[in-house]
């Protein structure tokens, strides 16, 4: 695989791919952080002398989480080697996910070549498996680090379970166990979901390597094997669920019911520019344009063979694809809740999204046969425009955009600031891992001053020391401390740490009993009085002890086996003795050759990669596409409405602009933060009439606008908050303004003011408008074209001396910058005024082909009679009119025909 040209190439194109890493710090995801301070815990511990630690001391602001003991480790032991290494923690994060880009993708190629694809084909399916939505997305958005590397290892399951089942070696079988270990050790979960796929997949190279015992037994052997060095984690994590919390991941905004997905989702196109949002929809979908590049490889179907390549294998291989991708669309469906609900720990997966990630290998493989089904003299155009569509696809997630995280060197008091700041306490959702005897949340605890201080906390509460007592620290290690105490009574001693299987108190070297206190759920132990040396230990159960020596006993025995099998040969160092002078030119001589006899299309995949990556074509392309700042898509108006330098308002959407009452209204805001935040502010929308009372008619209050605090907003985002304003049954029609602002959720009296002005809202430009039915008019009536009077609803009869009222309905032809008044005269057949009314009307707020309705109120008429209306506009005071449309000019008005009979 090394010494093929196509592998280099995609090498190449994955750079594309992995350029965003190059940039300082690491992307803003939504887990990126917790998985780098994962790594820091991790560190910290391989100083203190613990390879695989169970318990988490530094989490829960101090007080210890059994983290490692239900999460994998591989990934923080990645980071932590980097760390060892001497490198900084973003960087001790960024190579690992930089290899895993290029490890997931070689595996992808190998197996590609394992099936009879071409470089060319297997160029093109490990560049797609890289490329495939959710992975980028897992990358540079979500920054799911561990799930990141299950998926880029579970390529290589396959890859060595193939080798192992064609042939007999060892290697390949130790290997193929080896790497199925590493999955639940990576992500346990990602590992639950593999499981079918490499059963499955097991099956296939059966019905194509041939069905025997002997590969039967070599297939349950390797499981077997593999499941055996990962027991050591496996078993407590599935044993242990009990102790703690786990059921809250079956709850709420986890519960599975809740994240299916819909065909349009699954089969939709990725964002192809950066829209700016902070809160932008998941982009969960397989991608229309990988969906569409596979689609040729099914004429592996219909043809007995295709130029250059195996018929039968690779169409067991599209038959294969084509069914896991198919279960695993049916898994992300409404349609398999059943089979959510009856397999047992599946619920546990919390998102059937995650299938994605597992989807996107049998993609890449059929996008790759596809590149060997089209003809012969298609097949570099073909790769090309795979090649440019791939990456093409994946530029609206390949840059995130927003503020970098740059954490070089955090301390473990900077963890406690993000786990308060995030409410993450214990770098996990829900508190699911906390011990199942704490209730309630932690927010703090009494040793973040030691951590603030750099200083190892003691663990030991002096505040529980019966009084005379005194206490001298003898050693304080992370999950190990010693105490001489003096105790002039016996003591019920407290222990800054939360109780779990393993923790133990000695008095001088003898075990003593332990209780847990309620609801806090620390560990409290009884200490007799007199002078004694206390020991505060986490030790390993039995049982976990003994699964770590089978774990790494067969580990060790199947590397013991591997190592003698290898034959080793002397390489004769005089053979590989080379002059510098000499090496260049025959470097350069070999080189130019070769590329001389590389066919035209490879040539061009070449240059074209070099070129990109040279000239960073993506990011200037994501660049150019990137949506401004203050401008975002959608708004029906742009802003530039500062509240206190902290916030701007910087567009809206009403839709719609007109509603009846019992009805409801979206209004869209769009907010960008000047700076980061350190207050949580809630927004309210306050609804009043425009002409009146200034008391909120309705109004809709957001805890967390955006469903993001504020504090967490990035200045280099937008955040897109949703209102749903209902109006009251009640409400009267007409217009009304909208008012929006800010005040801190903690402290509600207190609201953000605007620069300049010092309000503490700001009123919408557009008004929203409440309808009421007003009957139409046969055919509208125009003035200036400017309004159209669309509906008048007048009683026939009326008596007189009494008030009495009418209903317009006008609807503003385009956006008016003047506010104009509206008159209704009430004249006799002589031409007479009996009755009229001039109301000023605020036109340059009416939204623009929205019917307005206007009551006009007018006085009583002052004898029986005939009467008709005539109905107009003017500017005041310059007493323009805006004359109505010639069909029904009789001055500057309208006369409406129907007759009023006052009695």
């Amino acid at each position: 695989m090394l010494r093929e040209r196509g592998f280099w190439l995609m090498v190449l194109w994955l750079l594309l791919i992995g350029e965003p890493m190059t940039r300082p710090g690491l992307p803003p995801t939504e887990d990126g952080v917790i998985h780098a301070y994962r790594v820091l815990e991790m560190h910290r511990l391989w100083k203190a002398g613990i390879f695989y630690p169970r318990w988490t001391p530094d989490l829960v602001f101090g007080l210890g989480v059994p983290l490692f003991h239900f999460n994998g480790p591989l990934f923080p032991w990645l980071g932590a080697a980097g760390i060892w290494l001497g490198f900084p923690l973003e960087l001790g994060v960024k190579i690992p996910l930089a290899g895993l880009l290029i490890l997931g993708s070689a595996g992808v190629y190998g197996l590609a070549r394992l099936w009879g694809l071409s470089e060319r084909a297997a160029l093109i399916a490990g560049l797609a498996f890289a490329s495939a939505p959710f992975r980028i997305r897992e990358l540079y958005w979500q920054g799911d680090f561990p799930q990141y590397l299950a998926l880029s290892l579970l390529p290589w399951a396959m890859f060595a379970l193939h080798r192992a089942l064609r042939g007999s070696r060892w290697s390949w079988r130790f290997a193929a166990a080896g790497a199925i270990a590493l999955l639940p050790l990576s992500h346990n979960i990602s590992a639950m979901l593999s499981a079918p796929l490499l059963a499955g997949y097991t099956i296939g190279v059966l019905g194509v390597e041939g069905l025997s015992m002997r590969r039967l037994r070599m297939g349950l052997q390797i499981a077997a094997l593999g499941i055996g060095m990962a027991a050591f984690f496996v078993v407590p994590a599935i044993a242990d669920r009990p102790l703690v919390h786990l059921d809250r991941l079956l709850q709420g905004e986890y519960d599975f019911r809740k994240h299916f997905l819909d065909p349009g989702s699954l089969f939709s196109l990725p964002p192809l520019y950066d829209d700016r949002l902070g809160n932008r929809r998941l982009i969960l979908t397989l991608g229309l344009h990988q969906i569409l590049l596979a689609l040729p490889a099914a004429g592996w179907l219909v043809r007995r063979r295709c130029h250059g390549s195996e018929g039968h294998r690779q169409r067991v291989l599209v038959i294969g694809c084509g069914g896991a991708l198919a279960g695993m669309i049916w898994m992300m469906l409404p349609a398999s809740q059943p089979v959510w609900e009856r397999i047992p720990l599946l619920a546990y997966a919390e998102f059937p999204w995650r299938w994605l990630g597992l989807a996107a290998l049998p993609i890449a493989m059929m996008i790759g046969l596809a590149v060997d089904c089209v003809p012969h003299r298609w097949h570099g155009p073909w790769t090309l425009l795979t090649a440019g569509v791939l990456i093409g696809g994946s530029l609206g997630l390949l840059y995130n955009g927003g503020t970098p995280v740059r954490l070089l060197y955090p301390t473990l008091a900077d963890l406690h600031t993000y786990e308060r700041r995030h409410r993450y306490p214990g770098l996990i959702s829900v508190g699911e891992l906390l011990p199942r005897w704490v209730s309630g949340e932690i927010e703090g605890s009494p040793l973040e001053e030691a951590y603030r201080a750099g200083e190892e906390p003691m663990r030991l509460d002096p505040g529980s020391l019966p009084p005379g007592s005194t206490v001298q620290t003898i050693s304080r290690r992370a999950l190990d401390q010693q105490y001489l105490i003096y105790l002039p009574v016996s003591g019920d001693l407290r222990f800054y740490v939360l109780a779990f299987p393993g923790w133990t108190v000695r008095v001088d070297g003898r075990p003593v009993p332990t209780w847990v206190e309620a609801q806090a759920g620390w560990l409290r132990a009884e200490v007799p009085a007199g002078l004694h040396e206390v020991q505060l230990r986490f030790e390993p159960l039995l049982i976990w002890r003994l699964l770590e020596f089978f774990s790494a006993g067969l580990a060790i025995s199947g590397a013991w086996r591997l190592a003698f099998g290898i034959r080793f040969r002397s390489i004769r160092i005089s053979s590989v003795r080379v002059g510098l002078l000499r090496l260049i030119p025959s470097l350069v001589s070999r080189g130019w050759i070769a590329w001389r006899a590389w066919p035209v299309s490879e040539r061009a995949v070449l240059l074209l990669g070099s070129v990109a990556l040279l000239s960073q074509a993506p990011y200037r392309l994501w660049a150019w596409t990137r949506v401004p700042l203050d401008r975002p898509l959608g708004a029906q108006a742009h802003l530039r409405v500062d509240y206190a330098g902290q916030v701007r308002l910087v567009g809206y959407r009403m839709e719609p602009l007109g509603v009846a009452p019992g009805e409801q209204a979206r209004l869209i805001l769009w907010w960008r933060p000047l700076r980061m935040m350190e207050t949580q502010y809630s927004v309210y929308v306050h609804v009043y009439p425009l002409i009146g009372e200034p008391h909120p008619t309705f109004q809709s209050d957001h805890m967390h606008p955006a469903d993001v605090p504020t504090n967490a907003w990035d200045p280099e985002r937008m955040y897109q908050d949703v209102h749903f304003l209902r109006v009251p049954e009640g409400a009267e029609p007409g217009l009304y303004r909208i008012r929006v602002g800010l005040y801190e959720r903690l402290n509600p009296g207190r609201r953000l003011q605007l620069d300049g002005s010092g309000d503490d809202g700001f009123e919408l430009p557009l008004a929203l408008v409440i309808t009421r039915p007003v009957a139409p008019l046969a055919r509208p009536v125009t003035f200036g074209e400017k309004i159209h009077l669309v509906g008048l609803e007048a009683p026939l009869e009326v008596r007189a001396g009494v008030p009495w009222s009418i209903w317009l309905a006008f609807e503003a032809l385009n956006r008016l910058e003047t506010d104009y008044t509206v008159f209704v005269h009430v004249v006799d057949e002589e031409g007479r005024v009996g009755s009229q009314r001039d109301l000023w009307q605020p036109t340059s707020r009416w939204p623009t082909r929205v019917v307005v309705p206007v009551s006009v109120q007018l006085d009583g008429l002052p004898r029986p009679g005939r009467y008709t209306l005539r109905i107009g506009w003017y500017a005041w005071p310059e007493m323009t009119h805006l004359l109505p449309d010639s069909s029904a000019v009789s001055g500057p008005f309208y006369t409406h025909p129907v007759v009023i009979i006052a009695r």
